[in-house]
């Protein structure tokens, strides 16, 4: 369930200025006695060192954000999310050991590691949807380990479609989120497992299916589920990456066995491949497909997630999307962008009533409002095949 897509505010860095702790502020020096002026100039020297500023990467960096939603399925809406950003880790070095000339190619390369990054966030839209949550995200030993978690309560007023109607509907729900993934040695395969709780209540608008034993649209319900995943990064960074790939592979079991209400599987697939064609152009390329078996709850069927295209609106038990993006870097901190991708549903369930060309287009912009974290923020303009939407990102959209 993520029809919620947050964003940054332009004047992020006009609020996001370091938080500096200090131990307590340092007397006045006073002058120097007569005759200690070696001892003098090394007092000072020593005060010197201690008084330098830290660098930007070791610093902790607290930053008020302002959040504005622009997804279709849910409204418009404000919030804000405030973001400690840890000191900047080391990443996965490069293997400097003594080599042959054969062995040197495959080495490998040193990267940045992911931000480390401790948020509280709250959100409100027009819809009377509403989001509170704590999240946390960390690396560990070069970037060897990786921990992704989070806590949340939300109410969604969003719609499904059933038969090429939209159904409303309101969830309250209550969600924790856990992930845990480790480095496969030096290489770039990282292994991880995860664990999701959801327990929510739900109330539905006219147009859904008159059996009264489709447990796909229950009142109160439990979706836990434990996911394994297998990962392939060589990006040389996460937020806006200009090379390198990421390959994903993620299977999940939910199952009344541990405390769910539904027993079905999920898995998903995705690739990312970004190339430098020249010094300010970067193409990057996106395939994603998700599918279902069993029968899961109703937001749980996948759906195609393209720039455009309000989320849950073309659902089934398996869905695809491919992407292209071109982005040329216009100065050191802005960047525009254009790009253009195609959708795919299959044709399983008749309560689905999908069209036979799904797509979408547009252009976007970014700007790099933290340097030392090299985050950026901007704005994406697309167009499905029902109507154009907009989109404040944080980063690359994929």
């Amino acid at each position: 369930m993520k029809p919620v897509i947050t964003i940054l505010c332009a004047w992020l860095i006009l609020i996001g200025h370091p938080v500096a702790v200090a131990a307590g502020e340092m007397p006045a020096k006073s002058a120097p006695a007569a005759g200690g002026a070696e001892e003098s100039e090394s007092a000072e020297h020593d005060d010197a060192e201690t008084d330098e500023p830290k660098p930007e990467k070791e610093r902790f960096r607290l930053l008020p954000i302002p959040i504005f939603i622009t997804e279709p399925a849910i409204g418009e809406g404000l919030g804000v999310t405030l973001a400690l950003f840890h000191p900047v880790k080391q990443g996965k070095v490069a293997d400097e050991r003594v080599a042959t000339p054969g062995s040197i190619a495959q080495m490998p390369n040193s990267r940045e590691a992911p931000p480390v990054v401790t948020a509280a966030v709250a959100a409100y839209t027009s819809n009377d949807t509403w989001f509170a949550g704590l999240g946390h995200v960390n690396n560990w030993r070069n970037d060897s380990i990786r921990y992704a978690g989070a806590l949340a309560t939300a109410r969604v007023n969003s719609s499904i479609y059933l038969l090429g109607r939209p159904v409303s509907f309101s969830m309250n729900a209550d969600i924790i989120f856990q992930e845990l993934k480790f480095r496969l040695g030096q290489s770039d395969f990282m292994l991880g497992a995860g664990f999701t709780y959801l327990s929510a209540s739900n109330r539905f608008g006219p147009g859904l299916p008159d059996d009264p034993t489709d447990d796909r649209f229950a009142v109160d319900f439990r979706d836990i589920a434990l996911s394994s995943k297998l990962a392939y990064e060589s990006r040389d960074n996460a937020t806006n990456p200009t090379s390198g790939q990421l390959f994903e592979l993620g299977l999940s079991r939910h199952d009344q066995a541990i405390g769910g209400s539904y027993d079905y599987w999920s898995w998903n697939a995705k690739a990312l491949s970004f190339h430098p064609l020249a010094e300010r152009l970067t193409l990057g390329l996106r395939l994603e497909v998700s599918g279902v078996d069993g029968r899961p709850p109703f937001f749980a069927y996948p759906y195609v997630k393209l720039r455009g295209i309000p989320a849950l609106r073309y659902q089934d038990k398996m869905a695809g999307s491919a992407e292209v993006e071109g982005r040329y870097l216009l100065a050191p901190r802005w960047e525009v962008s254009a790009f253009a991708g195609a959708g795919y549903i299959s044709a399983e369930i008749p309560l689905y009533d999908n069209p036979d060309s799904i797509y979408n287009f547009g252009v976007g912009g970014r700007y790099k409002v933290f340097v030392a974290h090299n985050v950026w923020m901007g704005v994406d303009l697309a167009r499905g095949p029902e109507d154009w939407n907009w989109y404040v990102q944080i980063g690359q959209a994929w």
